[in-house]
């Protein structure tokens, strides 16, 4: 049998590795930056001219042997996990598919190279893609390489090559070499373009995550709110939370593992770390009204989050492309820090900084095989969650601190006595209004000017944030319009579906077999005992006739008008369907049987509905589930407590409860997360508020609603 070797022109490499291999020549220029770092190079020089390019380095450098035995073999890299370089300092080395060199072709079509070893003669290899030849070159002296790219594919210009220092200032992120980059004229050494995190100087907050062991701290330090504001939220300065990501990711739609799977891939996922800084420009009017420190930070930070694997980013993740999904969240979620139940998003130009990875420790992160990105498996979607997750926490807390701030606003609202309000009543005193109540008439206008902006932002916010939830609610209509078809046709048969069980009883009495099959069944297991077959198939038929009488209720048009209920009358028919469904389910209730309520029967079915559903679904391993409703009522207020005695929320939700009232909040696979969203927004509609949440100790949910005039 005969052993073959693929054979390929030299030609059609350089145009599949190099060529089309690069997505761009500024990520063929990073390619080659790295050869030199990973050749412990403590300087390297580009020098671009007319229609050539030279690099030089002083690094370790080549013989004759390496050009043969890696430069020359496809696919070969001879660079492990790390080196120790001249001055002692430990390198993580970017290379390791053995193709990086082939950044050369992409650059241009002529290449001369020149290296030399310490203490061994240099070499000098030559090629124009189609031929390469190789000799000995002792004029060299000093260790190192140099490579000069002849007849360039693109043009550099002055712009380019500035483009270029940026983009290198982006994509590296060491000390240990010095990257000079020259031309006619120009001569600038990179510089990284992340300082360190200041918070009142190059950020308002900086975000600081670890993640280590299925473990993930959040911290937050901030100087972004005045001391003012610690009258309404004393912690504005600092903010710590670590997050168990098996319990914060299961139930996640993009993740869909089970729990023994989620585990195993986050521990395989490995430790990394980010540094981020969160940033926006205020308006004078934004800065007195949510007491902003500053209207703009002194030090600008470049925009962009970027992933590094040590001291290199990875290409098309350099910062360019929102590769987290920041306009994708903030566009689904477009509701503002101050709103009372929309969920704020950071947007896309509002973060910048970086995400670092190791080579060994994060090798389940793979690069593609041209290193113009990295490998969309399942854990790098782990990896993105994860990032998001304490992305979500920075968010809370923010938003948090903004509507605390925000209530004293209401009260100023109410309590300014405003020239323009003495105006409209008056409009001769205008005549009448010095110099002073002059500006002061000015500002108001300008304020008024200033709030028409926000309004027009706010009610575009609030309009997407109402496509989204109708988007929602549509599907959930949908759903539910299909349940109620197929509940007309079942309702049609409803009277043979009660009567089947006993007509097969009563026609097996009639021929004299059913006295014989009771006897024969005695002691069988239920799937070979006919009578119990019977009696639970006529439970099943009860439970779905139930379901087709809630179904069809439920959407009949009077269900929707306002009218004067009696509160316990109308929870205690809730409560005997559900009973009469679920024998395991204890209600208990404490309401005055004579309160009445102004209300449209549907918000207290969704409400408790909804309450009850989840109770149900959290504990359907409970054999006794008990749940109390106490309701009283002040004025023209319901005062509602809710709670049952199973097993609690979800340790996840159990330090910050509220996170349950957001949409797409569930720790179940198979949940939706909508349940307890409905539920807060019913309560909203109703002008009425939730007062507490504990999930200790069972399940405990406190809210009002107030009656409609």
């Amino acid at each position: 049998m005969e052993t073959l070797k693929y054979v390929i022109e030299d030609s059609t490499i350089a145009e599949l590795l190099g060529v089309q291999n690069f997505s761009s020549d500024e990520s063929a220029v990073l390619e080659l930056i790295k050869n030199s770092y990973d050749a412990n190079a403590m300087n390297v020089t580009l020098h671009f001219f007319e229609d050539a390019l030279e690099i030089t380095d002083d690094g370790d450098g080549m013989n004759s042997d390496d050009i043969k035995n890696h430069w020359m073999h496809i696919g070969k890299s001879s660079k492990g996990y790390s080196v120790v370089d001249s001055q002692d300092n430990l390198r993580i080395q970017a290379g390791s598919k053995g193709v990086g060199r082939f950044a050369l072709s992409r650059l241009g079509r002529k290449v001369k190279l020149i290296s030399k070893k310490d203490k061994e003669v240099g070499v000098i290899w030559e090629t124009d893609w189609n031929f390469s030849t190789l000799d000995e070159f002792t004029e060299v002296k000093e260790k190192g390489t140099f490579i000069r790219i002849i007849n360039l594919r693109e043009k550099w210009t002055l712009n380019k090559i500035k483009r270029l220092t940026r983009y290198l200032g982006r994509t590296y992120k060491d000390q240990l070499m010095k990257i000079r980059i020259k031309a006619n004229g120009y001569d600038e050494l990179v510089k990284y373009i992340f300082p360190e995190p200041k918070p009142g100087t190059n950020c308002r907050s900086n975000i600081i995550l670890e993640y280590f062991d299925t473990k993930l701290s959040v911290k937050v330090i901030s100087d972004e709110f005045s001391n003012e504001a610690k009258k309404y939220y004393p912690d504005i300065k600092y903010h710590f939370r670590e997050l168990n990501m098996i319990e914060e990711l299961q139930g996640n739609e993009v993740i869909d593992l089970s729990k023994e799977e989620l585990t195993t891939k986050l521990k395989e996922l490995g430790s990394f770390s980010s540094n981020l800084f969160f940033n926006l420009t205020a308006t004078k009017t934004d800065k007195e009204k949510f007491l902003y420190q500053y209207l703009n930070i002194p030090v600008e930070i470049e925009k962009g989050v970027i992933l590094y694997r040590n001291a290199f980013s990875i290409s098309s993740l350099e910062g360019e492309k929102d590769w987290l999904g920041f306009g994708k969240r903030s566009r689904k979620s477009p509701a503002a820090a101050s709103h009372p139940t929309g969920s704020w998003r950071v947007r896309e130009n509002q973060l910048s900084g970086y995400v670092m990875i190791d080579k060994k420790e994060n090798e389940v992160l793979q690069d593609l095989m041209n290193r113009q990105g990295i490998d969309e498996n399942i854990y790098f979607k782990l990896f993105v969650e994860i990032i998001l997750s304490g992305i979500k926490e920075f968010e809370r807390y923010r938003q948090a601190v903004i509507r605390c701030i925000n209530e004293k606003n209401k009260d100023v609202e109410e309590k300014k006595d405003r020239i323009t309000d003495k105006l409209i009543k008056n409009p001769r005193l205008i005549k009448k209004l010095d110099d002073n109540e002059g500006n002061i008439l000015i500002e108001e206008i300008k304020a008024f000017q200033q709030d028409k902006i926000n309004f027009q932002k706010e009610n575009t916010d609030l309009v997407e944030k109402h496509r989204y939830d109708v988007r929602i609610l549509n599907t959930l209509a949908t759903s539910g319009i299909k349940a109620t078809s197929i509940a007309h046709e079942i309702n049609n048969d409803r009277n043979q579906m009660e009567e089947v069980n006993e007509f097969i009883v009563k026609a097996l009495i009639k021929i004299g077999l059913w006295d014989q099959i009771v006897s024969s069944s005695e002691g069988k297991p239920v799937f070979e005992n006919i009578p119990a077959l019977l009696e639970n198939s006529k439970n099943a038929v009860k439970k779905m006739i139930h379901f087709i009488d809630a179904i069809l209720e439920k959407v009949e048009k009077k269900q929707f008008e306002v009218v004067n209920l009696n509160v316990k009358e109308s929870i205690d028919r809730i409560i005997q369907k559900w009973e009469s469904d679920f024998s395991w389910l204890n209600i208990e209730t404490d309401i005055d049987s004579s309160m009445m309520f102004r209300t449209s029967k549907d918000t207290l079915n969704t409400i408790f509905e909804n309450l009850i559903l989840n109770s149900t679904q959290q504990n359907n391993d409970y054999s006794d589930l008990k749940i109390c409703i106490n309701i009283k009522k002040e004025g023209d207020e319901l005062i509602i407590k809710y709670s049952d005695k199973g097993k609690g929320l979800p340790k996840k939700f159990l330090e910050k409860p509220r996170i349950i009232l957001e949409p797409h909040e569930t720790s179940r696979n198979d949940g939706h997360g909508l349940g307890m969203w409905i539920i807060n927004n019913t309560i909203k509609m109703q002008n009425g508020s939730v007062i507490n949440i504990d999930g200790h100790n069972g399940f405990l949910f406190e809210f009002t609603l107030k009656e409609i005039k």
